[in-house]
């Protein structure tokens, strides 16, 4: 069976490349990233409206060319909550959206969550929310959080490949787990988690999230370096940590054996080993020198 491929782009951006489907969520590029893109996506899903997760500069680069097929988005994408010019960062909605300014109707669908949280109403429900399918791969929504109302939901995904049977679980910006999470339970192998239940007090929302999805993998993300590599330039969202490697060790704390942290290091594609579904972990040897500085002659 062939490998699948896993990247980590900065922020909420990630994707998948399955071999005969390639699929990404929130893509959110800058500079050379941006000018280097190919439109090489057949899907892309988008968690919500936030500058950092509709991102029209990138979309416009990869809603194009014959591979590429649909843009799912959350209905705030489309049909804002009016009014419309609130400022987040350094975008505006007013100029940024409905997102068909900048990529065609006829590529983009609203999505609705099939599985809702509860607090905002257990007798809600949403028309064009049931599980469907693209070819190998199958797609099921989840309530998420950010910048909602009841009538505007935001999204999370998890898509499946049934036949590598493998599956991603793209949270959006999640605020709080809920019960109707736990119609996940055992069909996420990938959790792409970003910030829930992190920071003082916080910790009992990462671990019932855990609890209830019970993923194979969590792959941290939406935080930010000052890595020269790392592809979110400074002074972009999301916000630093000051020590990455004691920001995972404090995500393993909590989280115990309930799962395994994956470390992505943003920008970087990972290989993963089918069907055993581990994350091939390589040597990347080169010098930064030809003489040893100490040798050198004086």
């Amino acid at each position: 069976m062939d490998n699948i491929f896993l990247r980590w782009w900065g922020c909420g951006a990630f994707d998948a490349c399955f071999g005969d489907i390639n699929i990404a969520f929130d893509p959110y590029l800058f500079n050379q990233n941006l000018a280097d893109v190919q439109p090489i996506y057949d899907y892309i899903f988008i968690s919500h409206e936030h500058f950092d997760h509709c991102h029209p500069a990138t979309l416009s680069k990869l809603c194009q060319g014959k591979r590429f097929k649909k843009l799912y988005v959350n209905p705030g994408c489309i049909t804002p909550e009016q009014p419309i010019n609130e400022k987040y960062g350094d975008a505006a909605f007013e100029r940024d959206l409905p997102i068909t300014k900048h990529v065609p109707a006829e590529k983009v669908e609203i999505l609705y969550p099939k599985h809702c949280n509860d607090k905002n109403g257990t007798s809600r429900s949403f028309q064009g929310s049931e599980t469907f399918e693209h070819g190998p791969t199958q797609v099921e929504t989840i309530e998420s959080g950010e910048n909602q109302t009841p009538d505007l939901p935001t999204n999370g995904y998890l898509i499946t490949h049934t036949t590598k049977n493998v599956s991603i679980l793209h949270i959006g910006d999640l605020h709080e787990p809920y019960p109707a999470l736990a119609n996940l339970q055992g069909k996420v192998d990938f959790l792409v988690h970003m910030k829930l239940g992190l920071g003082k007090g916080l910790e009992h929302r990462l671990i019932e999230l855990i609890d209830l999805i019970q993923p194979r993998f969590m792959i941290p993300t939406h935080y930010r370096t000052d890595r020269k590599s790392d592809p979110i330039p400074e002074g972009h969202w999301p916000p630093n940590v000051t020590d990455e490697m004691a920001y995972v060790e404090y995500i393993r704390e909590i989280v115990g054996d309930k799962t395994q942290i994956l470390p992505f290091t943003a920008g970087i594609e990972y290989e993963v080993e089918m069907p055993k579904k581990q994350v091939i972990w390589k040597w990347d040897w080169f010098n930064t020198w030809k003489v040893p500085p100490w040798r050198e002659k004086r």
